[in-house]
């Protein structure tokens, strides 16, 4: 009895999912079969790199505690490096959200 439980709870997680996609198609179906379906519209973007400055934020704060720790606790060249590359990677993610904001372009252009 035991043994069932995962079962039922994946065959009705997955029944669950598969409802709700064909509910959403049948009554987008009926929508464009009576002419009123109006696709979504997708959120308007916020301002441009946005996400490279939290990502880059992150990752330029993993790269200093991996390097502060190296210095501290003497670790040696292991954590030195991989330390080194997140720090790289963050500082170039905040130099592109920067780029992006002073000439207003979205990153992707």
């Amino acid at each position: 009895m035991v043994n069932l439980v995962p079962i039922f709870g994946i065959v009705f997680g997955c029944g669950i999912a598969l409802l709700a996609i064909w509910t959403e198609y049948s009554r987008d179906k009926t929508l464009i079969e009576k002419g009123l379906y109006q696709p979504k519209q997708p959120d308007p973007p916020g301002p441009p790199g946005l996400g490279f400055l939290a990502v880059g934020s992150v990752v330029a704060g993993i790269g200093v505690a991996l390097l502060v720790s190296t210095v501290i606790f003497q670790m040696g060249k292991q954590t030195g490096m991989p330390g080194l590359v997140f720090l790289c990677i963050g500082i170039a993610l905040l130099a592109v959200h920067f780029l992006a904001r002073q000439r207003r372009i979205s990153p992707g252009d």
